[in-house]
């Protein structure tokens, strides 16, 4: 069942995680709802025998921050304000990220318990850098691709504030900058996306230059 749904629009996305599918509608000025859409693709479903979990369909209009009417929900689906995708949770406000960020913090101090046990009886500060690297920054940095470029006052300076206290503590022998690791993770990405044409984000990227220009870091014709 790779390639068997598919969207009568070619502008609307199916994902498919295992078991999970998420359908993006993109709004339009002229279209009041997106039912239509969502009519074919449960039709769509019936003819690929699949079931569907009305207890687990939600919808989220994504929006910006500006007053704006928001067409009638559906009578059999849940409106939310939040969904959560692979770990990460997305509000309706694409530059909100409280949600993800409250829950990503209390997990990463619900562990940080465990560094404080492990220093307590004596382990030394390697054996504690390897603890919170493989227990506590894997919290921290999961899907930090996506929500790296939050505001910073507001997201970002509470990771460094966590990490700094970590190492005021004792629990780790240097500081860590998140912005840092961050530029990182968008570089590793950035490179996995342009040099492997099998890559699912390959279809997300602009046109290639039909010029030579001066030597750029990529050879993608920048939008206006």
């Amino acid at each position: 069942m790779v390639n068997d749904i598919k969207t009568v629009n070619p502008i609307n996305q199916l994902v498919k995680f295992a078991d999970d599918m998420t359908l993006e509608v993109p709004g339009m000025k002229t279209e009041i709802h997106p039912k239509p859409k969502w009519t074919v693709y449960k039709h769509g479903l019936k003819i690929t025998r699949m079931s569907l979990n009305m207890e687990k369909t939600y919808e989220m209009i994504v929006r910006r921050n500006i007053p704006t009417l928001l067409p009638d929900p559906f009578p059999f689906i849940k409106r939310r304000t939040w969904l959560k995708i692979l770990g990460i949770t997305l509000q309706d406000l694409p530059s909100k990220w409280d949600l993800h960020f409250d829950e990503m913090l209390k997990k990463a101090s619900a562990r940080m318990y465990i560094m404080r046990v492990c220093k307590y009886y004596g382990f030394p500060i390697k054996q504690l850098d390897m603890l919170f690297n493989t227990l506590i920054m894997p919290i921290i940095t999961y899907g930090i691709e996506l929500w790296g470029g939050a505001y910073f006052n507001k997201y970002i300076s509470q990771i460094d504030k966590f990490i700094n206290r970590a190492h005021r503590n004792g629990y780790i022998s240097g500081k860590l900058n998140i912005k840092e690791i961050s530029i990182k993770r968008d570089k590793k990405l950035w490179d996995k996306v342009i040099h492997n044409k099998d890559n699912a984000l390959q279809e997300l990227l602009p046109d290639k230059l039909n010029r030579h220009l001066r030597p750029r870091g990529h050879e993608f014709e920048l939008p206006l």
